[in-house]
């Protein structure tokens, strides 16, 4: 079994640092570097940690939530995404033939707010993982919340007054991206923890 998901799983990552980190920059161009892509690129890491999390809580004796395992998870994920994201970076610099990046502030907050979303995402994972049948389950559950998240995320704008679309836009700026993450920060640190400490006393 082992033999044959570590191939899959190597291929599709490969799969993804080519087609995001190098076909999508490469013909978005200067138009990669828009926070607006930039954003959900960053979250990318969050579809890496999730599998990861599931398998870490399977492989351990009466499903246990493995802290070490949710650790690593959380690490190799975020990393993994913060690498797509940076072969972008330098897909469009090497195409402009010129090094081109985005601003401190963004370049900073961004992998920030995929830490905490990773966090997040491995102790959510961790809860499904204990309810699940089995792994293959656990990760449908999983699929089928991004997809509805994702659906939410792209719905919401009309249900929203033009004033608060504006204010939402407003954290798409290299300032509103500082405090978005001085926002973040305590409420996801807070929810993961209590998560995981429910989890760990079980």
């Amino acid at each position: 079994m082992l033999s044959q998901v570590i191939p899959r799983t190597v291929f599709n990552n490969i799969l993804v640092a080519a087609l995001f980190g190098g076909l999508v920059p490469y013909l978005k161009g200067f138009e990669f570097l828009d926070v607006m892509l930039l954003l959900p690129y960053s979250m990318l890491s969050l579809f890496f940690v999730a599998p990861m999390a599931v398998d870490s809580v399977f492989s351990t004796e009466e499903r246990r939530v493995p802290l070490r395992g949710l650790a690593r998870a959380v690490l190799l994920g975020w990393a993994g995404g913060v690498a797509v994201t940076w072969i972008g970076i330098a897909t469009v610099s090497w195409k402009a033939q010129r090094v081109i990046t985005p601003p401190a502030a963004v370049a900073l907050a961004l992998p920030v707010l995929s830490l905490l979303g990773c966090v997040f995402v491995a102790a959510l994972a961790a809860i499904i993982a204990k309810r699940a049948v089995n792994q293959d389950a656990a990760k449908s559950r999983l699929r089928i919340g991004f997809l509805l998240l994702l659906v939410a995320i792209l719905g919401l704008p009309r249900l929203l007054s033009d004033d608060t679309n504006a204010a939402l836009l407003g954290l798409l700026t290299p300032e509103g991206l500082v405090r978005l993450v001085l926002i973040a920060a305590p409420i996801t640190a807070v929810a993961s923890v209590a998560m995981l400490a429910r989890l760990s006393g079980r």
